[in-house]
């Protein structure tokens, strides 16, 4: 890509704030106050996010607003990934949020953005009743992509300090992640190319349903952006596949 002169600025407001090299506590704060692009990162004063997050922070903003000259090293990092689940009544039984804490694990494992990544940080947050909360973090030495390795130290410590309350709402977030094997990444290509053939197989599945009965051919492409309108006094249905 070519930035012409004098586009920089338009460019760079543009880019979210995984590009630049954030730690995942800073990655948080930045999207609590609502700064997700380096844009509304730039349209903070330089001193004000330095009074918050120190020289990282003028070294962020610098490079955010295309003041720092050193060489680029291209990344590409998922952005944190939350899994959350709110319980229709408080719960305190430490096995139920265990159970809780899986569920969870699992879903975040199974955002498309995990593909190809092993979770090297991974944070279990929980709300409590009166507005009280609770933490814990752990920092996988073998980063992992497997539920059991994740979710085992976020276990050990909900046993030994567990929260001091009912727990309202459990969240997950993994902040942290390292790159799978060659393998793990091909694999990741792999599976997306496989979901894209089975979705077209559906479709075909289905079009053939539809011609067998309707009885004549009345379908045809459908591209990306067109309007399709039925014809008059046609009702179908497909079942569910």
């Amino acid at each position: 890509m070519i930035v012409p002169v004098g586009g920089e600025a338009k460019f760079l407001a543009s880019q979210r704030l995984a590009v630049l090299p954030l730690d995942p506590d800073t990655h948080r704060r930045l999207l609590q106050l609502g700064i997700k692009t380096l844009g509304a990162l730039v349209a903070l004063p330089e001193e004000a996010v330095v009074s918050q997050f120190g020289g990282v922070g003028r070294q962020l903003w610098r490079l955010a607003a295309g003041l720092d000259s050193d060489p680029v090293t291209g990344r590409i990092v998922p952005e944190p990934i939350v899994a959350a689940l709110t319980f229709f009544t408080p719960v305190g039984e430490r096995d139920l949020l265990a159970h809780a804490l899986d569920k969870l694990v699992d879903r975040a494992l199974a955002d498309p953005r995990r593909s190809g990544w092993r979770v090297q940080v991974v944070r279990l947050r929980a709300e409590l009743e009166h507005r009280a909360s609770w933490l814990v973090a752990a920092t996988l030495k073998d980063p992992s992509a497997t539920r059991a390795r994740i979710a085992a130290p976020l276990k050990t410590q909900l046993e030994r300090s567990p929260p001091a309350g009912a727990v309202e709402r459990l969240v997950v977030e993994f902040t942290a992640f390292t790159p799978g094997t060659a393998e793990l990444q091909l694999f990741a290509r792999d599976a997306s190319a496989a979901a894209r053939a089975g979705r077209r197989r559906a479709l075909q599945s289905a079009a053939r349903e539809i011609a067998l009965r309707i009885r004549r051919p009345m379908l045809y492409h459908v591209h990306r952006g067109a309007t399709m309108v039925p014809p008059p006094r046609a009702a179908l249905r497909v079942d569910r596949l």
